[in-house]
Parts: structure tokens; sequence; C-alpha cells
């Protein structure tokens, strides 16, 4: 149990994010905002006016204060970002995704690590209660042999002028990718979570927009027992339908409503059905989740984390593995070629 007030830091809001979250923050009684700092001065001006905070012109001055933040910056800035933290020793809320890359991501995960900082990895689909109820299917049987699986993660804000609410996020050099680096981790994530290792991805993508990063694309990933799912995201889809299908040989699951494109126009969707293949029925398990919160869950989760003191609901482990499901992604696009799990060597030592 926590003593006192978490003193807690907003460090960038180069990702919309943080705006969702400084909310939560600031209308907790067990937390004191101690301040913000951002590489954007005009930024840092215009959310301090906002919110009511006091700006900070250096990030080592500000974590001298603090003993939690949560980080918004872009994504190249994480590594330089959570240095300074491990170095002052704080609790750290991190966007996703962890780095623009594995290798990034590895050095970040070992700073972490060797630090022994609380840092909880954002990820707001495991804050879905129908996520809970597919993982626990699975692994109780009910759907038999898991033989297909497709995921969906997407948005229009492509469409809408994301590289003048976000211009960094198109930029390959601040965020690392384009929009599988940025929708797919969600949903690499839950991936792992529901079925663990893949051997291999195969993928391909498309450039909508003349970014210099890609505005859709498609990766089929190989499980054991001769699984494969199917991972599909997109910043140009003005309205999607469902979000999960999980194609078992005793039933199917169908998760609607879990993402901004099928959430588009407020639309109210059973959120998780379930087909019964002994019955040949189909039946709603849970209804329609309010997705408008969805990024409210994490801050709250990260202060009850530190104020029970227990484990992050989602640490560097599933950041850095989330990452290295995307990484395989963009290896196969790049080479045109198969590519396989761990994506280091020295990983598959460990498992063996």
């Amino acid at each position: 149990m926590a003593s006192g007030k978490v003193r807690l830091g907003i460090v960038s809001f180069a990702h919309f994010h943080q705006h969702h979250w400084v909310k939560v923050f600031l209308q907790d009684n067990r937390v004191e905002v101690v301040g913000a700092w951002d590489n954007d001065p005009h930024r840092l001006e215009k959310a301090a006016i906002q919110y009511g905070l006091q700006k900070y012109s250096s990030l080592p001055s500000l974590l001298e204060q603090c003993t939690a933040v949560a980080v918004c910056s872009e994504t190249s800035e994480h590594l330089p970002i959570l240095q300074l933290c491990c170095q002052a020793q704080v609790s750290v809320l991190c966007e996703k995704p962890l780095a623009p890359n594995l290798s990034l991501g590895r050095e970040i995960a070992h700073l972490v690590q060797e630090s022994g900082i609380r840092f909880y990895q954002s990820f707001p689909q495991r804050h879905i209660p129908s996520n809970y109820r597919i993982r626990q299917m699975i692994q109780s049987g009910a759907l038999g042999r898991v033989t297909h699986v497709r995921k969906r993660h997407g948005h229009g804000y492509g469409l809408t002028g994301l590289e003048n609410q976000m211009p960094w996020i198109v930029d390959p050099l601040w965020a690392g990718g384009g929009a599988f680096l940025d929708e797919g981790v969600h949903e690499t994530d839950l991936i792992h979570w529901f079925f663990g290792e893949p051997i291999s991805v195969c993928a391909s993508f498309s450039f909508g927009k003349p970014y210099p990063v890609e505005t859709s694309g498609s990766a089929i990933y190989t499980f054991p027992d001769e699984l494969l799912c199917t991972l599909e995201t997109g910043w140009n889809w003005v309205a999607g339908g469902p979000t999960t299908e999980i194609y078992g040989e005793h039933g199917v699951l169908i998760q609607s409503h879990t993402d901004c494109a099928s959430n588009a126009g407020g639309g109210l969707v059973p959120h998780l059905v379930w087909f019964d293949g002994k019955s040949g029925k189909w039946s709603t398990l849970e209804e329609s989740f309010d997705f408008s919160s969805i990024h409210t869950h994490a801050p709250k989760d990260f202060i009850d984390g530190i104020w029970e003191d227990r484990p992050p609901k989602t640490s560097i482990r599933e950041g850095l593995k989330a990452l290295e499901l995307i990484e395989g992604v963009y290896r196969s696009v790049e080479t045109h070629r198969t590519v396989y799990f761990p994506l280091f060597p020295e990983d598959m030592e460990k498992q063996a």
C-alpha cells in the first residue's frame, strides 16, 4: 500500500492519448500531478493552459519531484526518456509501442529490468472484459482445436488529417513505422496472450496516401497445431465490423465493437457472441462495451497498481513480445519472405 499521494509527472503530449490520461490523473484524489514537460514548447504551453499544469523546462527537473510519470512522447523518444526515468527510479506508464524497432525495445527492456522500476506498458485492449472471456474459453477447451483466427484493428484518421493532428506519427524516424506498428501492436499483444508463441509470419502493406509509412497491412501468423491467424490493420477505414473471429472445431467466437472503426457512428452491436457447435445456436455472451472509455482504464490501473503494490497488468515483457511480433511483419514485407520466430537466436536458446 502506497503511503501518501502518488507524485506524478506528465511527460509529453505528443501522443493524443495523454489527453485522456491526464484527465484521469487530475480527478484521482490519490494523485498529485506535479507538472508537465514536453520537447515541444508550443505543445507544452497549450496543454499547461488547458489543464492548469506547472511547466518544467527540463525532464530531469520534473523527475526530481516525482514518484511516477506518464509517457506519451514520440516513439523514438521513449529510450532517452526511459533512461532518465530509470536513473530517477520513478514508476512509468508508457504509451505503446514500446519502441520504433525491436533492437531499441530490447535496450529499453534491459534498462527497465536492471533498474527494477515499475513499468506499465499501456495496452488498452487488456481492459476489455470480453477479452478475458475469450482467453478463458480458449484455455478451457470450449472451442476445441482452434483452426483459424482473424483479428482486425484500425480507424479512419488517416482520411481526416492524421498528419495534422500528430505529424510525427507519419514520419518513420519519429514513429518507426505506420499503421501496422501503431494499430497492430494492440492485437499482437492479444494474439500472444491468447495463443502463445507463433512459428512464423508473412505480410504485405499498402500505401494509400503520400505518407512515407504504410496506411494498411495484412499479416498471417502460423502457430503450432496448424493454427492460422490473420491480422489486418489500417488508418483508412471509415467504419468496420467484427474485430475478432475465432473458429474452433467445437464452436465460434465473434467479437465486435473493440476499435475506432467498428465504433464509427456510435452503432451498438453485440460485443461477444458464441456459436455452439453442439446445439447449433448463437448466443450473446456479453453486451456492448463502452469503447469511449477505453483510454481511461490504463492510467487508473497504473495508479491502482502503485497504491496496492502489485505487478502491472502488462509489463515490459508484454511490451517487448508484442513488438517482436510486429517486427516480424516489417521484416517479412522488406524481404518478401516468411519470417520465423524468435527473431534473436539467444531467445531460441533460452526456450530450449
